[in-house]
């Protein structure tokens, strides 16, 4: 008998209070326990989780950075990792010499596994972090091939993509989604696009978005966990502090990534066939 690779994947929605780093701290162990708890083996964390977003500037931002190799919150996340036997993803402010980074960072059992840099800032983030320097990656884990994103960058349809094109099975997206101005009656647009993106790249994605205002800025949560083939397992979560999960099977999707017996959306390109998107 195939044992097996299903496992529990846990959104957890959290309100950080910007420039507190304990407080944060806190609060994500608190939300880390409770999904555990729950049974999840993957913790899924908002973007800056650890100190907040809305700065003013990079001067103010980095005074809530830490570096990867001794930040109190990397270390936080990584020794409950191995406490508990979960991984952990989620969004921080990185240092990297006069740099800070809007970064996530994947941490398993044994320590940190990934971090990513955020690529595509969006709007007053460009004043207060550098732009990600390092590219989409996937990284191999016993969960399957897990890539990450961050927020806007689920706007750009080669971010999903390019990870697709490496083997990922499951991309981790912490966001602090917002409201849209000229939103519709219905599902959000970032919900919308999530399931776009899982659904055109055959790969599961845990999308997990902070709750509350910040410097008057709202965040609409809305966390959801998408199969590979784009439908929803959980969420949307409401605009409140919650752990939405579902059960997931990322190294299993692999055999099951065709539409019908003549399409497979990623072996169906033809990049010759395209102009170029610059």
């Amino acid at each position: 008998m195939t044992e097996s690779t299903a496992f529990t994947v846990a959104c957890a929605q959290t309100d950080p209070v910007i420039g507190d780093i304990d407080a944060n701290i806190a609060m994500t162990e608190s939300a880390i326990r409770e999904a555990a708890g729950l049974g999840a083996s993957l913790v899924v964390l908002p973007e800056c989780a650890s100190g907040g977003w809305a700065f003013t500037d990079i001067d103010e931002s980095r005074r809530a950075a830490q570096r990867v190799d001794d930040g109190p919150t990397i270390e936080a996340w990584s020794s409950l990792a191995a406490e508990l036997g979960v991984w952990v993803c989620g969004g921080f402010g990185e240092i990297d010499g006069d740099h800070v980074f809007n970064s996530a960072a994947l941490i398993g059992p044994e320590g940190v596994a990934s971090v990513y840099r955020k690529v595509h800032l969006w709007n007053t983030e460009n004043d207060a972090f550098t732009l990600g320097d390092r590219g989409f990656g996937v990284v191999d884990t016993p969960l399957g091939r897990i890539g990450m994103m961050i927020c806007y960058d689920a706007w750009f349809p080669e971010s999903v993509r390019s990870l697709a094109l490496q083997g990922a099975d499951l991309v981790l997206a912490p966001s602090d989604w917002v409201p849209n101005p000229r939103q519709q009656p219905g599902p959000s647009l970032a919900q919308i696009m999530t399931m776009s993106a899982a659904h055109s790249n055959q790969v599961y994605v845990a999308a997990s978005s902070r709750v509350g205002v910040e410097r008057g800025q709202p965040f609409i949560g809305s966390s959801v966990i998408v199969d590979h083939e784009g439908w929803l397992l959980a969420g949307p979560a409401p605009a409140t502090e919650a752990i939405i999960t579902a059960v997931i099977d990322p190294i299993g999707s692999r055999t099951d990534r065709a539409d019908n017996p003549f399409n497979r959306p990623l072996g169906d390109r033809r990049p010759e066939a395209y102009t170029s998107s610059k």
